[in-house]
């Protein structure tokens, strides 16, 4: 029995290496980015579904009229915050006469009500959304809408990166969005997306409403981008949705202020893993979460046992050259800094989380901005 184990946690542990080596070697086969021309404004809508979201929306508010094409339409929909952030969405637009915004109430409760109400107030071909705690390019709506110019293109999902907070967690944050990019962008370019970010996403408006938007889902809090994508894809097929892999694509959300806030909003990301009806998340899922078991079981078991200690050393070696090698490419892309302590230590910070998280994950219950699931 324990011969069969050890056999089971090498695999794991090969496996997991493998894949490092094939995102690294399948990112460099990605085809150049596309950036739509400077002097057309895209037949699009941005859309910011809000609650509770005033410091992140003071920031917001300006950047966005810095950033973003004049005459673009973007509609604010607030969800029931309570803080006051209507008020102050109201108020940006009318000393600004920002006559192509807007901030309209949800006419249901949750983001995908928030959202359902957006789309349906906008009359432009395409839709643009993100989130209240974001930081944009000028670039953003010409790069997320420039693939659209081929018709069989449904949806665009782009890049997201936090910024750096303070301390080793707040190093940590921006590699681990690096690893979702990464495999975001790999599993789009085999055709068989595994994830996206509604943070930067577009879609045409028609392909929305052929699939019934997000009917079947709307009990769950979470999974307006991932279930769309679902959908749309087994409506249109896997030619019909695109990563755009480029800089001037790129959205950077905030970091979170600690553990804590990491844990619940990953809790509440991994909820969804049996709405899906596919096996891939689950499959992705359990494999992230056993091998992550795994590694810190090997780290353990070589302080115990001595005789381990050379093979530990090996696969630590090995780990971090293809991590580096995987994620180093990805945050160097975007102009990212890449420190190999910073690296090293979130190769074993992030197994730890996931551990952390798992248990909360499977019970499927969380709260998410005073709402419980």
């Amino acid at each position: 029995m324990g011969l069969l184990i050890a056999a089971v946690v090498i695999l794991i542990l090969s496996s997991y290496l493998a894949g490092l080596f094939f995102l690294a070697f399948t990112w460099k086969r990605l085809p150049p980015s596309e950036l739509g021309p400077e002097n057309q404004r895209p037949d699009c809508t941005v859309l910011v579904p809000f609650r509770n979201e005033l410091p992140n929306l003071r920031r917001l508010l300006p950047h966005l009229a810095r950033q973003l094409p004049n005459g673009l339409p973007v509609i604010f929909i607030d969800d029931q915050s309570e803080d006051g952030g209507e008020a102050l969405v109201q108020s940006f637009i009318s000393k600004r006469v920002m006559g192509d915004w807007l901030c309209i109430r949800s006419e249901g409760v949750g983001k995908k009500a928030a959202l359902r109400t957006g789309i349906a107030r906008s009359t432009t071909a395409l839709i643009l959304t993100t989130d209240a705690d974001v930081q944009v390019p000028p670039t953003w709506v010409r790069s997320m809408s420039a693939l659209f110019k081929h018709s069989e293109v449904q949806l665009v999902a782009g890049p997201v990166i936090a910024t750096e907070g303070p301390g080793v967690f707040g190093r940590f944050q921006p590699i681990e969005w690096a690893s979702i990019g990464l495999i975001t962008a790999v599993s789009f370019f085999m055709g068989n997306p595994l994830m996206c970010s509604a943070a930067n996403l577009a879609f045409r408006r028609a392909a929305f409403h052929r699939v019934s938007g997000y009917e079947g889902n709307e009990h769950l809090l979470t999974g307006d981008d991932e279930f769309l994508m679902k959908k749309i894809r087994a409506e249109f097929g896997a030619s019909a949705l695109r990563y755009s892999a480029a800089p001037e694509s790129l959205v950077t959300t905030r970091h979170l202020p600690g553990v804590n806030a990491w844990i619940a909003q990953r809790s509440r990301w991994a909820s969804k893993w049996n709405a899906h009806r596919d096996g891939g998340h689950a499959a992705s899922a359990g494999f992230l979460v056993v091998a992550s078991l795994c590694q810190l079981a090997v780290l353990l078991l070589s302080l115990l046992q001595w005789p381990f200690l050379g093979w530990t050393v090996l696969y630590c070696a090995l780990k971090f050259f293809l991590e580096r090698r995987a994620l180093g490419r990805f945050l160097r892309y975007f102009g990212k800094p890449v420190r190999n302590l910073d690296l090293f230590l979130a190769g074993w910070l992030y197994p730890l989380l996931v551990a952390l998280t798992f248990p909360r994950a499977i019970s499927g219950k969380y709260t998410w901005k005073g709402r419980k699931n």
